[in-house]
Formats: structure tokens, C-alpha cells, sequence
């Protein structure tokens, strides 16, 4: 199968097939005498595990370390299950890290509005250069 009908069948551009070849999270396919490459139905597999795990949130490299235990004949769901695990950190630790900046976008914003409702309205964020937070309602 071509390129362009792999990449129709996977929900992939074919650029993105090519940066998987380039970062060796898929072996270079053979090419037919006309230059093409020619991808197998493991091929398809891969890609479509490749953009599973991606769609997961794994950076390449937890996706190359992925690819070497799916390549492994005993498919152990232990390393795996681990992996799972510290990604779901890596997310719960973001949401967090989220939630604080929406607390503190908010505060900002309040002080904004505060600020506008006087007349002679001084933006409270350009004047508190030296503090890293907003001025919070006390």
C-alpha cells in the first residue's frame, strides 16, 4: 500500500508518516521500482498504535520505549501498566498546575474589573511589576 492510502486509512498526512520513518519509530519501508514506498499491513499496525498512544499524550521517546515492549514477543502488561500510571501523574500534576493559573487569571481579572470601576482606572497588573500575583480582595 502507498503512502497516501495509508495515511487516509490511519487519519495520518503522509509528512507524519515520513517523521515516524525520520525518528525511527517505523522502519523505512521497501520502495517499488517506480521509488514508492510500499507499506505491509504491520505497517498499518504500527501506525495506528503510534497514534493511539499519541492521542494518550506519550512524547516519542515513551512511544519508542512502547514500540520495543510491543515488539516483544511476551506483550507484558506490567511496564506498560507503569507507564499508564506515570503519565496519568504527569496529567493529574497538570490539571493542578492549570487549576492554579485559572485562580490566579481569575484574581487578576477580578482586580481588572475592581479597578475599572473607578474613574481614573489604573491597570493593577502593569503597576504591581515587582509582585508575581495579583492583588487579591481582602
Amino acid at each position: 500500500m502507498h503512502i497516501g492510502s495509508v495515511a487516509k486509512k490511519i487519519g495520518l498526512t503522509p509528512d507524519a508518516i515520513r517523521f515516524y520513518e525520520r525518528n525511527a519509530l517505523l522502519p523505512r519501508p521497501p520502495r517499488t521500482e517506480g521509488g514508492f514506498r510500499q507499506y505491509g499491513e504491520r505497517d498499518i499496525e504500527t501506525l495506528a498504535f503510534i497514534r493511539r498512544v499519541q492521542g494518550l499524550g506519550f512524547k516519542l521517546s515513551e512511544i519508542r520505549g512502547l514500540l520495543d515492549l510491543r515488539g516483544n514477543r511476551l506483550h507484558p502488561c506490567a511496564p506498560v501498566r507503569r507507564r499508564l500510571e506515570e503519565k496519568l501523574v504527569d496529567v493529574q500534576r497538570k490539571l493542578a498546575d492549570l487549576q492554579k493559573l485559572e485562580r490566579e487569571l481569575r484574581l487578576a481579572l477580578r482586580s481588572c474589573n475592581k479597578e475599572l470601576r473607578k474613574r481614573s482606572a489604573h491597570c493593577p497588573i502593569l503597576r504591581e511589576a515587582n509582585n508575581s500575583k495579583p492583588e487579591s480582595n481582602k
